[in-house]
């Protein structure tokens, strides 16, 4: 088994940020990591002098390689001999993408390294940026192995039978200021290293792991070779022996840009004053700000189209008008020949921005070169009919374009015309109306202040039941100006402006626009209140207690989004009937797709979970220097072992850590029966 990192940056390229390069740092990874190959894959370049300086230097089997921006996507590409012609090559792809915003096609990579079976290409897959489906298939033929970024997505690879072969890489700078290992290694089942063996491993499930000696239900949680399960793992030891400080170390070496670490620290979900309840409210309020921002999604589309909606200035432009008609018309007998022609009375062609049609001509071109939903689609249209569609489609928009701009060129010769009649006329001419738009405004105001009737109406519109609890969001309208003003935080007056929030919604937002310091884009929030709660089984309010019990849940919950999950002791907040019936159960299902990492010195947690691996730590003074020991194993192994190979009896463990012992045990025990005997 081989241990091997394949993603290093040693130059600082304009795709990267900036570093110094240490070849002492990458000695010392190489030696702390234990590792037996390397790549070195710098962002769209290859530096071969400094490579060959490296090779020197290293002991162990160092390739050559380049990380392509490719389609927005990154591309490993790893060589082995011929080096200058791989210099020649990359120097082309230098050349293609010059900064951090160019992205070569599939078809320019394969035309700068044309036979890509001489290679190994590893993209990145469930990584940021993703490969997209198209380039996928595009390298579908050179490619077997995807890059991922933690054990959870390296473990869905693994049983997922369509998912690329999955590697987990460290992606580092290596730069002077470097001290921590991260364990993001790969172990491959090979015996010599070359570029053939590893493109036969790495096109097999069975021969990529994350721990040397478990295969793929392990992986390196610390880079002092502590290893734990992808599922579930119980930390055990007395008082100060280690426990916190080992998750400290797991969530330092863990948590970076490509892993997320979700940690839920003892104590933090406790009630602590009697702000308690105000501050769980506000909490929840902001959390659920995406939700909010969704719900209100359409009615913002509909205030922002009212923004350009002015009643006032449409009344004078209609009274104008209707001013200048009669004048006119009293003058007529007086007109001159200047104002007798028929332009100095004409109105202007109303111009359609065709932006409906635009979107049509949009719409069906994602459809025709959609390969994601591809069949889907040709299942009910053919792809013949869709480019047609396309084809029509933009032939109309064409048409009706240069239909447009006929339009728009005419009134701007008509305007220009009448601007030089009213120069050699005493007559007044008849004012600019447009009928359509201001009849349009009238009936966008009423559908609008029917719509701000309608939202304001108490309703609730979110419920979600966690484990007991019920998560609900309501909307109702705001019973005065203090509520309006809360919902941005800020000190603004808005009793003026709420003096009209229950005659008409256009009224009020005509309103609103006169606060200077309040920006247009926070105009929807204010029109209606939302509201989250969370009730217990029985439908009432949390109390205290409860509400550190839901923050429990809703934090492990959260987790689902992370990639590593970590609980330091909840049983410091919780009874045991909370913990074995509702914290038990959603820490296994979350376990079941990433893994977790529990500390707790309670049965209820560390025994009836039924962990699938188990972590004691101890604490010794050596020579007045505090060290920390690791032993780990099965929780049905007789023996746990330590990190330097020494044996601890894991029953006493188990018993010192849950029951505090064999004697306390045996005693409530025997206190238990005799209460079930009566």
């Amino acid at each position: 088994m081989k241990k091997i990192d394949l993603h290093i940056h040693t130059v600082s390229t304009p795709s990267d940020r900036r570093f110094n390069f240490s070849i002492d740092r990458l000695k010392w990874y190489v030696a702390e990591g234990n590792l037996d190959a390397i790549a070195i894959t710098n962002h769209n370049m290859f530096d071969l002098e400094q490579f060959r300086t490296i090779q020197q230097q290293i002991k162990i089997k160092v390739f050559p390689g380049i990380e392509i921006d490719i389609e927005d996507t990154h591309v490993l590409v790893i060589a082995e001999d011929e080096l200058n012609d791989f210099k020649a090559r990359c120097d082309k792809i230098t050349e293609l993408i010059p900064d951090e915003y160019t992205s070569i096609t599939f078809e320019e990579f394969q035309a700068v390294f044309t036979d890509l079976s001489k290679y190994l290409l590893i993209p990145h897959y469930k990584k940021s940026p993703e490969v997209k489906e198209e380039t996928l298939i595009k390298l579908s033929d050179f490619v077997t192995a995807g890059e991922v970024t933690s054990p959870r997505k390296f473990t869905y690879c693994i049983k997922e039978n369509a998912a690329l072969v999955p590697v987990c890489f460290s992606d580092l700078r290596i730069e002077e200021n470097l001290k921590v290992v991260p364990p993001r290694q790969t172990y491959i089942d090979i015996g010599d290293i070359t570029l053939k063996a590893l493109k036969v491993a790495l096109s097999d499930k069975h021969k990529v792991h994350l721990s040397k000696e478990e295969g793929h239900q392990f992986f390196e949680a610390l880079n002092n070779g502590l290893k734990m399960s992808t599922g579930l793992n119980v930390v055990l030891g007395e008082r100060s022996t280690g426990k916190s400080h080992t998750l400290n170390l797991i969530s330092e070496q863990n948590n970076t840009e490509d892993i997320r670490v979700k940690y839920v620290k003892q104590f933090s979900l406790l009630q602590r004053d009697e702000d308690d309840e105000r501050e769980f409210s506000k909490n929840l309020s902001t959390s659920q700000s995406r939700i909010t921002e969704n719900y209100l999604k359409e009615f913002k589309v509909s205030v922002d189209l009212m923004r350009d909606v002015d009643l006032c200035q449409s009344n004078r432009d209609l009274n104008d008008f209707v001013d200048s008609l009669l004048n006119h018309a009293k003058e007529s007998h007086k007109l001159d020949t200047f104002a007798k022609a028929r332009l100095f009375t004409e109105s202007n062609f109303t111009v359609d921005d065709l932006r409906s049609l635009h979107t049509l001509v949009i719409a069906a071109m994602t459809l025709a070169d959609n390969s994601g939903y591809k069949a889907i689609i040709n299942r009910h249209i053919s792809i013949d009919s869709l480019k047609n569609l396309v084809i029509d489609l933009i032939k109309e928009y064409n048409k009706n374009r240069e239909l447009e701009l006929k339009k728009s060129f005419v009134n701007d010769l008509v305007d220009n015309i009448k601007s030089e009649l009213k120069l050699h006329t005493a007559a007044a001419p008849i004012s600019e109306i447009n009928l359509y738009k201001f009849a349009l405004d009238q009936k966008k105001v009423d559908k609008f202040d029917t719509l701000c009737k309608v939202i304001q109406h108490d309703k609730e519109f979110l419920r979600k039941d966690i484990q007991g609890f019920s998560k609900v969001a309501r909307r109702s309208g705001f019973v005065n100006a203090r509520n309006v003003g809360a919902v941005l935080g800020k000190q603004i007056a808005f009793s003026n402006a709420f003096s009209q929030y229950g005659s008409s919604g256009f009224t009020y937002l005509e309103e609103l626009r006169k606060i200077e310091a309040l920006a247009e884009t926070d105009y929807h929030k204010l029109f209606v209140e939302i509201s989250y709660d969370i009730l217990n089984s029985s439908g009432y309010k949390v109390s205290g207690g409860e509400r550190s019990e839901y923050r429990l849940l809703q934090e492990i919950s959260d987790a689902s989004q992370f990639d590593l999950l970590l609980i330091d002791e909840p049983e410091s907040s919780f009874d045991n009937r909370f913990l074995y019936r509702k914290v038990n159960n959603l820490i296994k299902k979350m376990s079941s797709f990433m893994p977790v990492i529990l500390v707790t010195h309670n049965s209820t947690v560390g025994a009836s979970i039924k962990p699938d691996y188990l972590i004691y730590t101890n604490r010794r003074i050596v020579e007045g220097t505090v060290k920390y020991e690791l032993y780990t194993g099965h929780p049905t192994d007789k023996v746990l072992v330590g990190l330097d190979g020494t044996e601890i009896n894991n029953h006493t463990v188990l018993l010192d850590c849950l029951e505090a012992g064999s004697e306390p045990y045996l005693a409530r025990r025997r206190e238990y029966e005799v209460l079930e005997d009566r």
